[in-house]
């Protein structure tokens, strides 16, 4: 997989609903709407900060160093907690920048991120 490059957007949360609303419409006359850009969008600066988080970043930059085999691994490499890493992988998976290919029944699965940059996109 190539190296990937995540924008992450700020967006007034009513521009979010007045674009749901615009596809609504299309999908309700039967027209299929045309795809934009995928994106991670944040109301605002803090709430992207409070996301992309010190800790999580530093999560990001290990496992593509060191390409863990499960997240207990990652978190002796951290020297964190089990619990807390988890919770912040978690986060990550659901953002798409941490990858887990579906490991065997009992067995953990290897983490890797192609993510090599994280790009802020702000309107003014």
């Amino acid at each position: 997989m190539p190296p990937m490059t995540i924008r992450v957007k700020l967006k007034k949360w009513q521009d979010s609903l007045d674009d749901a609303v615009d596809v609504m419409k299309k999908l309700e006359s039967g027209k299929a709407p045309k795809g934009k850009a995928v994106g991670r969008y944040f109301q605002d600066l803090d709430t992207a900060r409070s996301v992309l988080t010190e800790g999580r970043l530093s999560l990001l930059r290990l496992i593509r160093e060191k390409k863990p085999d499960s997240v207990a691994e990652l978190a002796r490499f951290a020297k964190r907690d089990f619990r807390g890493v988890h919770v912040d992988v978690e986060l990550l998976k659901d953002m798409g920048l941490v990858s887990a290919p579906k490991a065997s029944r009992g067995r953990a699965s290897a983490l890797r991120s192609d993510t090599t940059e994280i790009v802020f996109r702000i309107a003014v």
